[in-house]
């Protein structure tokens, strides 16, 4: 069971970066507010000309991480970064707070975690603020939700050392996420709860719940205003337009495409999006999804609904759908695409889509395919199958992720994705089969043993290895019972 808090507990241990003579002078604001400082001075003074008494080192910072309570921050040495804590003779291994003045990018890529502040050297009302809240924290601790639900099942990041989907990554801004084993690792104290991992997440696997996106699909229908102009989301509450439904978020990429989809097929006419506040790579992230829905709803027949601030062109009234229960991302995602498909003037067969797309089809050079399975054993959605033979391959569109798993694992090559949305519910959901093998008989008994493509796959690696000559290749003919008898000299 997933906590749905954090607590944080951080002790006064701090580290202040900067120049000596700066950091002299914030040193006593420091002490009062309970701190017990240690300096990193990156003008690298004579340290003899430095107070006695003082934890202080001249040096030039390597590198921060970690979080509120539990940092460590490294040296640059010339053998390699050196843990700054022992040299400052810290008993506790690691500071809980790092108040910086050097003007240093700060740590993750974006968003820096709590506990870390990187302050304007001459900006002594900001430091104030600071070590005000600092003395609050040192009082209360501190407490955040969980803000994310993570369900590794469903993670398409790895499987078997095969690299797949790796969207989240890219995205988080606060650094918070890590491959680990066959999926991923999302650092509870590291997240700030920006939702863009959920954003782009192909399967669902993470999902942003403060709150999740049923609960503001529910009061998005109970709350729904048939004259306004559109829907109004904002990552800024004071940010009002005149005539639209405002939905003032903490963070914009907390509710992605699917919501974005299923409040136009509720009746939204319109959907624009500011995120004013939010990080650089939440931004891109939303610029993809936003494009991608305008590509949905333009393949479809219908306008392109789905925008930034800019956004003006609304959808004509029809009868709003009934959300499925439950948030599950896809379920969502597939039911409003159909309810907007159904009120389209002519749906086409099928919309092709950017290659971020998390929707559409695998396709497969039948000449190269072996039907060797890996990419059935690979495929964490079972997209991919085999009806009841071996000589067959099978796929079931509506639960392909795109993730390129089974074309990074295909030893033939003979696999690539096709992003699009098939249209017609029963086509997307029924699976049919992708690539059809000939069988080859076994030379022995005569049973149908192996396909075509491996057979002549296999003899072509072993043409020229001296165990695979003469009597010992005749062997690859025949099925393993007649390959066992042949080898302990049964007759066949």
């Amino acid at each position: 069971m997933q906590t749905t808090q954090i607590h944080y507990t951080p002790g006064d241990c701090a580290v202040l970066i900067g120049p000596s003579d700066l950091l002299l002078k914030r040193l006593e604001a420091c002490r009062i507010a309970g701190l017990r400082p240690t300096l990193l001075c990156t003008d690298l003074p004579d340290l003899e000309s430095l107070p006695r008494g003082l934890r202080a080192l001249p040096g030039r910072l390597a590198g921060v991480s970690g979080w509120m309570g539990a940092f460590t921050a490294r040296l640059e040495s010339a053998n390699g970064p050196v843990e700054l804590a022992p040299l400052s003779f810290h008993d506790d291994g690691h500071f809980d707070w790092v108040i910086d003045f050097s003007g240093a990018p700060p740590p993750g890529k974006g968003v820096a975690p709590l506990g870390y502040y990187r302050l304007p050297p001459d900006d002594f009302p900001a430091l104030k603020q600071v070590l005000l809240e600092i003395a609050r924290r040192l009082r209360e601790g501190h407490d955040k939700p969980r803000y994310f639900h993570l369900d590794t099942e469903k993670c398409a990041h790895q499987r078997q050392s095969v690299a797949g989907c790796s969207a989240c990554l890219a995205v988080c801004a606060a650094d918070a996420i890590s491959g680990m084993g066959e999926g991923v690792h999302i650092e509870p104290y590291l997240c700030q709860g920006c939702g863009a991992c959920a954003l782009v997440c192909p399967s669902g696997a993470v999902r942003h719940v403060h709150p999740g996106t049923a609960a503001h699909l529910a009061h998005l229908r109970a709350t729904l205003k048939p004259d306004a102009a559109g829907i109004w989301i904002t990552d800024d509450a004071d940010d009002g337009r005149p005539g639209w439904q405002p939905w003032p978020l903490p963070e914009a990429a907390s509710l992605g495409m699917e919501f974005w989809l299923a409040a136009l097929a509720l009746g939204g006419k319109q959907i624009a999006i500011s995120a004013k506040h939010s990080p650089v790579l939440s931004r891109a992230a939303l610029s993809s999804q936003i494009e991608l829905g305008r590509n949905l709803l333009v393949g479809l027949g219908l306008p392109p609904a789905i925008g930034w601030e800019e956004a003006k062109e609304r959808l004509p009234p029809f009868t709003p759908f009934t959300p499925p229960d439950g948030d599950d991302k896809r379920s969502l995602l597939f039911a409003a695409l159909d309810h907007l498909a159904a009120h389209a003037p002519a749906p086409p067969v099928s919309v092709e889509l950017p290659a971020t797309a998390p929707l559409g089809a695998v396709e497969i050079e039948a000449s190269l395919c072996t039907l060797c399975a890996a990419c059935v054993r690979i495929c964490p959605a079972d997209a991919l199958s085999l009806p009841g033979s071996i000589s067959q391959l099978a796929f079931t569109e509506s639960r392909c992720l795109q993730c390129g798993l089974c074309v990074n694992v295909c030893p033939e090559k003979a696999m690539r994705l096709r992003p699009r949305y098939l249209v017609a519910k029963a086509a997307r959901e029924a699976p049919r089969v992708i690539a059809v093998a000939e069988m080859i008989a076994c030379a022995g008994c005569g049973k149908p043993y192996i396909t075509r493509n491996m057979l002549a796959r296999t003899q072509a690696m072993m043409a020229g290895h001296p165990m695979f000559q003469d009597e010992q290749a005749r062997l690859m003919s025949l099925c393993p019972d007649c390959r066992q008898k042949a080898m302990a000299g049964i007759p066949l």
